[in-house]
C-alpha cells in the first residue's frame, strides 16, 4: 500500500499525497510524460529515497528492482553480477547454492551459457535480462521495473515484455512497472496509474486507457501537446 506519499526536491514537489494499493500477483503500470515523478515513486517504494511524508506498507520485504539502465557492474562477469545480492546478504549460503540459484535464474531469462561474459559483451536486451535475473535471485514477492524497454528497438522491447509477463507468472509476484511506451501498455494486461503534476490524474486498466474519453488519458495516448497536461511550458 502506498499511502499519502509526498516528496520534494528543493522547491519542486515531485509527488503530492499519492495513494494506491498493490495487490498480490498484480501488475501496476505507472505512466506519465517525462519528469512526472514516476521513477522517484519506485525509489520511494523500494527505500532508495525517503518520503517527506506518507508511507509505503508492504506485507513483504522481498523486493527486486530492475533499473532503467540495467546498472550492471562492468568489472564483474554476468555470473558475479547476478550473484552479488547473495554474496552480500546477511545470511551466508554456500558456493554450490549460489551457483545453482544463478544458473536457474539465467535459464529463466533465456540466457544460459553467458555467465562468464562481461556486460560490454552483451547486447542491450541481454543486459536487461541479466538485470532481471539479478532482481529475482531471491524470488521476490514484489518486482519493480524502471523503464525496462527504454532504449530498445520494438522487437527486443516485445521480448522484454514477454519476460516480464513470464516472471510475474512463474514467481507469483506483484509487479510495478514505470513506462511511457504505448506498445508496452497495450501488451500488458494491468492496472494503469497516470501521474501528472505530482498527483494521480487517471486510473483504469490497459484497455480502458485506449478507449477512455477522459482528457488526461486521451492526451497521453495521443501524445498531444495540447490538453490538461502542460508538456512544454511557454
Amino acid at each position: 500500500m502506498v499511502r499519502n506519499l509526498t516528496k520534494s526536491f528543493g522547491k519542486k514537489k515531485v509527488l503530492d499525497n499519492v495513494s494506491f494499493n498493490i495487490y498480490q500477483n498484480e501488475i501496476v503500470l505507472i505512466i506519465g510524460f517525462s519528469g512526472t515523478g514516476k521513477s522517484t515513486l519506485l525509489k520511494l517504494i523500494c527505500g532508495l529515497e525517503e518520503p517527506d511524508s506518507g508511507e509505503v506498507i508492504l506485507k513483504t520485504d522481498h523486493l527486486g528492482m530492475v533499473f532503467q539502465g540495467a546498472a550492471l557492474f562492468d568489472s564483474m562477469t554476468v555470473f558475479e553480477n547476478i550473484a552479488f545480492p547473495l554474496v552480500n546478504q546477511t545470511k551466508k549460503i554456500s558456493a554450490d547454492e549460489i551457483n545453482t540459484k544463478v544458473m536457474e535464474k539465467l535459464k529463466m531469462v533465456g540466457l544460459s551459457e553467458v555467465e562468464n561474459l562481461r556486460p560490454d559483451e552483451l547486447s542491450g536486451g541481454m543486459k536487461k535480462r541479466v538485470g532481471f535475473a539479478r532482481a529475482i535471485i531471491n524470488n521476490p514477492k514484489v518486482i519493480l521495473y524502471d523503464e525496462p524497454t527504454g532504449g530498445l528497438d520494438p522487437v527486443v522491447s516485445n521480448v522484454i515484455v514477454d519476460y516480464i509477463l513470464k516472471l510475474q507468472k512463474e514467481l507469483n509476484a506483484s509487479s510495478i512497472l514505470v513506462t511511457h511506451n504505448l506498445n508496452v501498455i497495450k501488451k500488458i494486461p494491468a492496472r494503469v496509474i497516470l501521474i501528472y503534476d505530482a498527483q494521480i490524474v487517471w486510473e483504469g486498466n490497459s484497455s480502458e486507457l485506449f478507449s477512455s474519453d477522459d482528457p488526461y488519458a486521451k492526451q497521453f495516448r495521443e501524445g498531444a501537446a495540447k490538453g490538461p497536461m502542460v508538456v512544454i511550458k511557454e
